[in-house]
């Protein structure tokens, strides 16, 4: 059985956007992790070494929130990358399914989905979604300098 999660604040201020890529198909995933890996890469650093698990952190939650959105929102959607001047990011996935929430798998056997809000809470230093007009937004925000994934990993999954 999964449960709802009740509706969260936006995510914190002062975050520009630098790039929206459309989201339609399961095919545009491919295309959107590409093009978010080459943005991660040109954030300033030097080489991929210096971004530490980032990368692969923030691949795998919006390949997650955005495969949610194609599963179980509504068409439009898209995949916003954002950046503060505090060195952190935040990724925005929305979908037009204002009316329903994220949801949190309980109970289920591992294979039948609904874990992916859990992964997200577990990757990123910071998860949560509201709506906006006709949008439901699903956020995560992560910390160019956060803890790394081995921290996480021994860390109980935080609230969402």
């Amino acid at each position: 059985m999964a449960q709802a999660l009740r509706a969260s604040t936006r995510p914190p201020g002062g975050f520009a956007e630098v790039t929206t890529w459309e989201l339609s198909t399961s095919d545009d995933l491919a295309r959107i992790r590409r093009s978010l890996h080459a943005e991660l890469l040109g954030r300033g650093e030097e080489d991929s070494a210096g971004l530490g698990d980032l990368q692969d952190r923030v691949v795998l939650v919006v390949s997650e929130l955005a495969t949610n959105a194609l599963r179980h929102g509504a068409p439009p959607s898209s995949v916003r990358l954002l950046v503060d001047d505090a060195r952190a990011l935040v990724v925005d996935v929305t979908d037009a399914a204002a009316g329903s929430s994220p949801e949190l798998a309980a109970a289920r056997a591992l294979g039948e989905g609904g874990f992916g809000m859990h992964l997200a809470a577990r990757l990123a230093d910071g998860v949560g979604w509201y709506t906006d007009a006709d949008l439901k937004h699903v956020w995560a925000r992560f910390a160019f300098d956060g803890p790394d994934t081995d921290a996480r990993a021994a860390a109980a999954v935080p609230a969402v």
